[in-house]
């Protein structure tokens, strides 16, 4: 891509057109622009509908481009019933095709963006390899067309031996404490078990050596019993001393009152084993999930002892939050780029390793949350989504 000077700067371009800006001076081939740079998945623009309908060649499409292009309201009605996705346009405009060039959509279209996932494996317990957690996103708009995540409907169909390119990141405040003693809370639901499941491995190795471990309980909560999610792995953990127990809850189990991980924290038995390792001077709590449901666990933290208290472990930094959101305990946005190597080998983070899909991970429809876990250091695996070409 070789831009000529059209009197305006590369920060600006940088904004409005991030994609051209990645490729000035780059070859760009349309097999990698179409798989891995391009956000095919996100809706035309207005703007976009209006210069698209300068380019089609029948009445119809030209006229309905226009009117969404001009009308918020007919826009707003389109993307409620079929998302108006790039990769849908020449389906829907007939009359493009043949007629958009590349220029203009590397000046129109947005950056894909990479997807984040945890690694569910402590590295000590699992070698070379890497667990993921990932919920396969399926949904519809009200239709009868269904639609699914990009990355995470790609990472449930890879089969062993496939190739993916990934990243490695570092969360270095989430990390198993160095007091092996310390009496630990870990909070989460769904598929932000996965950090908690590397801390679970991680404390499982320790107590196979020998050493002596502090109490330890989870607050996990899913959608209904019959989901199964890490069920097995859980009990294996509570009968093998790793977790001192479980507290369970489910939000769509059949015939039972609605329950969230806050509504169980709440619950005077459970509180009255919660509250004195929250009050406790060397007590670890983590939780994982959404930003919302970090708040709210919070929130019953500070009921059940008090607001000093709480903030006393914020700010010793014993409360480790991995959210979906994103905020950090003192209520600030998180920054999600944090990069170190996975150990000596990989020195170079764009690297490309095959993909073993682990036998244990369970795999279900809902949204992913997105988290971090233990390798000896706190590491995030980032995998640009693998879109198809149009």
């Amino acid at each position: 891509v070789i831009l000529e000077n059209q009197g305006f700067s590369l920060a600006e371009l940088a904004v409005t057109a991030p994609i051209l800006y990645h490729n000035i001076d780059q070859l760009v081939s349309l097999d990698s622009f179409f798989k891995t740079q391009a956000s095919m998945e996100a809706p035309i623009p207005t703007q976009s509908c209006l210069d698209l309908a300068s380019l089609a060649k029948s009445t119809k499409d030209n006229a309905m481009l226009k009117e969404l292009g001009t009308n918020k309201a007919e826009y707003d009605k389109m993307i409620s019933l079929c998302g108006m996705k790039w990769m849908d346009a020449f389906d829907m405009f007939p009359s493009l095709s043949g007629q958009v060039t590349l220029s203009f959509l590397l000046s129109s279209m947005k950056m894909n963006h990479p997807r984040s996932y945890s690694i569910a494996s402590c590295k000590t317990c699992v070698g070379p390899e890497i667990d993921l957690v990932v919920g396969s996103f399926i949904f519809s708009r009200g239709g009868s067309k269904i639609e699914v995540g990009v990355c995470s409907n790609f990472l449930t169909n890879v089969t062993f031996g496939d190739e993916i390119t990934f990243k490695i990141e570092s969360n270095p405040s989430f990390h198993y404490p160095l007091d092996p003693i310390a009496p630990l809370i870990f909070i989460c639901t769904g598929t932000g078990f996965a950090p908690i499941r590397g801390l679970l491995q991680k404390r499982s190795y320790f107590r196979s050596r020998g050493e002596k471990m502090g109490t330890a309980y989870l607050v996990f909560g899913s959608r209904s019993k019959k989901e199964g999610l890490f069920e097995d792995e859980i009990e294996n953990f509570i009968n093998e001393g790793t977790l001192t127990d479980a507290f369970k809850c489910y939000s769509r189990e059949p015939g039972m009152k609605k329950q969230y991980t806050t509504d169980i924290m709440k619950n005077e038995k459970i509180e009255q084993v919660l509250a004195p390792i929250v009050e406790s001077d060397d007590s670890h709590v983590y939780i994982c999930g959404s930003a919302h449901m970090f708040e709210m666990c919070k929130s019953v933290m500070i009921e059940m002892t008090s607001k000093f208290c709480v903030n006393k472990v914020i700010e010793e930094g014993r409360l480790h939050s991995d959210v979906f959101g994103a905020l950090n305990p003192a209520g600030s946005v998180v920054s999600r780029s944090r990069s170190a190597s996975i150990n000596e080998g990989l020195n170079n983070l764009s690297s490309r390793r095959k993909l073993v899909r682990n036998r244990n991970i369970n795999s279900y429809r809902h949204s992913m949350t997105s988290s971090d876990v233990d390798i000896s250091q706190f590491k995030r695996l980032q995998i640009p989504a693998k879109l198809p070409t149009v």
